[in-house]
């Protein structure tokens, strides 16, 4: 066959498939070709620039996080517009988180969460979500007085009846004075069933802290002295997650602190099976940066600057 032919046959085979919308086999039966013989012709096709796929991103983010997907090994990234640090930012990560939530959620699910005001708006995003049999449990006790929206037990019943699920909550501080009563707490029957049970979470949600920011939840709460920010501060702390402090590694910080709290350990939250990091803004770059380099999430949503970042600093 000779350049001209080979080339006539493969546009007929590709105005068929592309212009005409029909089937290999459609094709095979009409030319008297083997279906894997259309197929492989097709792929010529595009070898040689007879057939040019062109994709129209628009405002879409896929190449961005195709490369933040391959460059930290996590299974999905999630990038949304960066809006101005604040609440507006906030709520499009959690309209994004949202989204996610109702394409992978399953019944049968348990869905570990953390605190956090960006995971507090998640459930504004649900109005039309799916009923399922999935059972919402926290991942961490509550931090101080204030601002009991964002505790883990609040946005747990929210996204419980959302999705018409169930919930169980854990009735504990997330940071005790001592390891004695850290231990105490823990002793107590339903306590302890609760914390094995958010063990055995299929999916954990979890925000990203920024724990020695202005802006990080556990400051405004005001629920740690000046002694204890200061031994952050030493230790090198750039990230909590469930209030277990992280270097910028994305290890275990050498404070006392982190022996306190009620709260899944690392090792437990590593082990689940979809761990899901929410997170943006400038103030939590480098607390997310340390969460990858860690290997602590499977799925990040997050914001366009801080996806650029991430990828600058690998």
């Amino acid at each position: 066959m000779n350049k001209n032919k080979d080339n006539r046959l493969l546009i007929r085979i590709a105005h068929m498939y592309y212009d005409e919308n029909k089937t290999q086999q459609e094709i095979a039966d009409r030319l008297g070709i083997s279906r894997p013989s259309i197929s492989r012709l097709l792929q010529k096709a595009r070898e040689e620039g007879i057939v040019e796929i062109k994709i129209n991103y628009g405002d879409s983010f896929a190449r961005l996080e195709d490369a933040l997907e391959k460059t930290f090994g996590i299974k999905e990234v999630i990038i949304t517009p960066f809006e101005e640090e604040g609440e507006g930012l906030k709520k499009l990560l959690a309209e994004a988180t949202a989204g996610f939530l109702v394409r992978i959620l399953k019944d049968g699910d348990i869905v570990g969460v953390s605190m956090g005001t960006t995971l507090a708006y998640i459930y504004e995003y649900l109005k039309n979500a799916p009923r399922l049999k999935v059972t919402f449990v926290p991942l961490i006790g509550g931090v101080g007085q204030t601002r009991l929206d964002v505790h883990s037990n609040h946005i747990v019943i929210n996204l419980a009846r959302a999705f018409d699920g169930e919930w169980q909550l854990l009735h504990a501080p997330a940071i005790v004075d001592s390891i004695n009563v850290k231990n105490t707490i823990l002793s107590d029957k339903n306590t302890r069933q609760v914390m094995e049970f958010a063990e055995k979470s299929s999916v954990a949600l979890i925000g990203i802290g920024s724990p020695l920011t202005s802006h990080s939840t556990i400051f405004q709460t005001g629920y740690f002295t000046e002694k204890e920010l200061e031994e952050l501060k030493n230790a090198g702390a750039v990230c909590d997650l469930c209030s277990i402090f992280l270097d910028k590694n994305g290890k275990l910080c050498p404070v006392e602190i982190n022996q306190r709290v009620i709260s899944i350990s690392l090792e437990k939250l590593d082990k689940i099976p979809i761990v899901i990091g929410v997170a943006g803004g400038r103030d939590k770059q480098e607390a997310i940066l340390a969460a990858l380099k860690g290997k602590h999430l499977d799925v990040l949503i997050t914001d366009e600057h801080t996806g650029n970042f991430l990828l600058s600093r690998n």
